[in-house]
């Protein structure tokens, strides 16, 4: 038992993430080594965002229990082959959303790219927040566009007069539409 909570579901491997059952909700979470993290990261729900439940300090390690989603980064996904430009708007435009909702909350990422954003068995586009380092605004806006990039293999000049997640989330998606 960890933390007098979660039951681990495999056994723990050098430090790599673990599937385990907390044992006051029964839902599967993983459990994973983290660096100082905000702790207002915890609890924030957005189908953007993995959910972080919990933070807790486990023989010397800080740990942090967030919501299980099976699914592979977007550096997985690609295989080394850009996304079409409209799959990629997509996938870019429900991170930005995330990105508003952190933003609301005075919360900033610092961390967005092909290997903090997972794809889901569903195909919806979720950001890990294990991943968040301290930045600004700004600086997640243009990680956003350089995602966007990243995932065409090509650059977007249109996009980098965007001020904000939520106007690039309803740039890209305006964009798909027309």
């Amino acid at each position: 038992m960890i933390a007098d909570r979660y039951q681990p579901l495999e056994p723990p491997q050098n430090g790599s993430p673990i599937r385990a059952r907390d044992m006051q909700t029964a839902q599967t979470v993983v459990l994973q080594a983290v660096r100082p993290l905000d702790e207002r990261l915890v609890g924030i729900f957005h189908p953007s965002l993995i959910t972080i439940f919990d933070i807790f300090f486990q023989g010397g390690a800080r740990l942090a229990a967030c919501e299980f989603v099976p699914a592979k980064t977007l550096r997985v996904v690609m295989s080394g082959q850009p996304l079409n430009a409209k799959r990629a708007a997509e996938i870019v435009a429900e991170v930005a959303n995330g990105i508003a909702e952190l933003h609301s909350r005075g919360l900033t990422h610092g961390g967005i790219s092909v290997d903090s954003v997972l794809l889901t068995e569903k195909g919806k586009a979720k950001l890990n927040l294990v991943n968040a380092i301290d930045s600004t605004e700004d600086d997640d806006v243009q990680s956003l566009v350089a995602l966007m990039g990243e995932l065409t293999g090509k650059e977007h000049p249109e996009l980098a007069s965007m001020k904000s997640a939520a106007v690039l989330a309803a740039h890209l998606r305006s964009s798909q539409t027309s």
